[in-house]
């Protein structure tokens, strides 16, 4: 699923917002004067702020509660900007404090959720200063969007890319290398392999630098260089050498997913120094999570949609290329929905094709991979589905913050199966990778795991805390299925019983016999099953033992020990097949 972020990719606490104090003398290693571009006339007075804003789950902030005047002579081009180029009226949480730190040359850590605004923190910065801001992203699609986005605004924007033709690179290479500052983009899309990879572009890198027009590095996705830096983008980890090969260009990195160990080895691989940490909540309020515990069906897909979404947008992923194509078809030709799949593998042509038609309505399901979404601001996306377990519980928040961008209601469905974590865990220990890597992925497919059969803690409480936030379940406002029983749930102790599975599985293996997963499932409960009965099942250690529990309580309790890694996977070929079975 790795290679389907290749052209393609887009959380929270409420944090006191830090102070951002009045420069002294700048550090010696990065003596920055920039000159500005808007002219600087304060505004007229601000209307009054519009109402919350539901979909990043925090108050629009009118500007003077956040920066005074007198504080920061930059303040009067960034209200300016902010009113005359890109036409809003007030700054969200926390994007006052980012532009004003960027503007006062500092690094700065920015941790969004998805809908709360990151990128006007390094854009309208750029806006206002005279000379070329690098923004580096992993995503196609976010690059095209933002800088047509830009565009419309009549900002001076431009990207080097893979999608460019050699005439249009060269066009932008020429612009860079002016010495005309009006010829010089406010800002430069790239990816991180051509910042990596291209001799050509470093060259002119260093120009800008030399000649004070390079003003800023802006890492977006900067999750990437840590977390998935690892198993997929080896360009990403490179950018750990921008503060070596240039130490004195500040540098702002962007992300809507991150935990705290990941913040804080984002800011010690890119080097940042001092930089102002601005952070908001990761709770989406608007948002309605839910886990069905059953295999996942195109059919069940269809019935879904129609009975609670009929006629509107929303997007299905899926694990794998050929299972999107083969949902979309079934979506479209037997239930007459306007579905289309993605992913990384189709022309590019009719990736742009569909994704615009999806924007315009046209399309209104699409069924993707991963490839789709991230970055993608389409703001009334009103149910995404997981059709298939997602790899990380990070990955699961942010492909479910597609949903509602415009603040009104979304549905977040996720379909769970115990074979298919199973089929997950299976294909990450065939892959080709180091033990470590494996092991990294197996603990996030298993976080994930626990998410899903936990059907007494709230999910938003659950989700929370994966990023070290407490969240008060009282809150969640019955917007997930767990907090909508009505009933309260009963705590029992269930380690008698867990200690009963390990000695069911022991005793069969010192009787040398294997037990798969509803092998032991059956033992425990007293199957009067042939199969049981003829492998000699029905004398082990804790048969019948089971009788008084569901079905359900003995799958969790045995889902369970898997996860905590008491009990694993033994995969033995049987015949031309391989068999899992039970271990300790």
């Amino acid at each position: 699923m790795w290679d389907d972020l290749e052209d393609h990719l887009d959380l929270s606490l409420d944090f006191d917002e830090p102070p951002i104090p009045t420069p002294a003398t700048p550090p010696a290693t990065q003596p920055r004067s920039f000159p500005t571009c808007i002219p600087p006339p304060i505004p007229e007075p601000l209307p009054t702020p519009p109402a919350p804003d539901q979909a990043a789950g925090t108050e629009t902030a009118p500007i003077s509660e956040t920066l005074t005047i007198p504080q920061h002579s930059h303040y009067p081009d960034i209200v300016n900007a902010l009113h005359r180029v890109f036409k809003l009226k007030n700054f969200r949480p926390k994007q006052l404090p980012a532009v004003s730190a960027a503007m006062e040359g500092k690094d700065v850590f920015v941790l969004f959720p998805t809908g709360s605004g990151k990128s006007l923190t390094f854009q309208l910065p750029a806006v206002c200063l005279v000379g070329v801001h690098i923004v580096v992203s992993p995503l196609m699609s976010l690059m095209h969007d933002q800088v047509a986005a830009l565009r419309r605004l009549g900002v001076q924007v431009e990207q080097l890319s893979s999608s460019l033709s050699e005439s249009e690179r060269s066009r932008v290479k020429a612009l860079l290398w002016s010495r005309n500052d009006k010829d010089l983009p406010r800002l430069l899309y790239v990816t991180p392999e051509q910042l990596q990879m291209s001799g050509e572009l470093k060259s002119i890198l260093q120009r800008l630098s030399e000649r004070k027009r390079l003003i800023r590095f802006v890492i977006d996705e900067a999750h990437c260089i840590t977390d998935w830096g690892r198993r997929f983008r080896d360009s990403y980890s490179h950018l750990s050498q921008l503060r070596k090969e240039f130490p004195n260009i500040p540098i702002t990195a962007l992300t809507a997913t991150a935990t705290p160990e990941v913040e804080s080895d984002i800011i010690t691989r890119l080097g940042l120094r001092d930089c102002v940490r601005l952070k908001l909540s990761f709770n989406r309020r608007n948002l309605d999570y839910e886990v069905r515990t059953q295999r996942c069906t195109a059919d069940l897909v269809a019935q879904y949609i129609k009975e609670n979404h009929p006629g509107k947008c929303g997007i299905v992923y899926c694990n794998s290329r050929d299972r999107c194509e083969e949902v979309a078809k079934a979506l479209r030709d037997k239930h007459g929905l306007r579905s289309r799949h993605y992913h990384a593998m189709m022309d590019p042509g009719d990736k742009s094709r569909i994704q615009d038609e999806f924007f315009r309505g046209v399309v209104h399901v699409i069924v993707a991979t991963v490839a789709f979404g991230m970055g993608i601001d389409k703001p009334d996306v009103r149910f995404v589905v997981h059709y298939s377990l997602p790899s990380t519980l990070a990955g699961y928040y942010q492909e479910t913050g597609r949903a509602g961008r415009d603040g009104e209601p979304a549905a977040c469905v996720l379909f769970y199966s115990y074979p298919d974590y199973q089929q997950r865990i299976s294909q990450i220990r065939k892959e080709e990778k180091d033990w470590e890597e494996k092991r990294w992925q197996e603990e996030d497919v298993n976080a994930v795991q626990r998410y899903c059969i936990n059907n007494v803690r709230c999910r938003r409480q659950q989700v929370l805390a994966f990023f070290e936030e407490d969240f008060d379940p009282g809150n969640c406002g019955q917007l997930c299925d767990n907090c909508r029983v009505v009933a309260p749930g009963e705590e029992v102790d269930h380690t008698a019983n867990a200690i009963a599975v390990l000695d069911a599985a022991e005793d069969a293996k010192r009787q040398g016999k294997s037990l798969t997963r509803v092998q032991l499932k059956d033992v425990l409960r007293g199957s009067n099953n042939k199969n049981i009965r003829e492998k000699g099942f029905d004398q082990l250690q804790g048969y019948g033992s089971f009788k008084k529990l569901s079905q359900s309580a003995v799958e969790r309790l045995i889902d369970e020990l898997h996860i905590i890694g008491v009990l694993d996977n033994d995969i033995q070929i049987r015949g031309d097949y391989p068999q899992n079975y039970v271990k300790v």
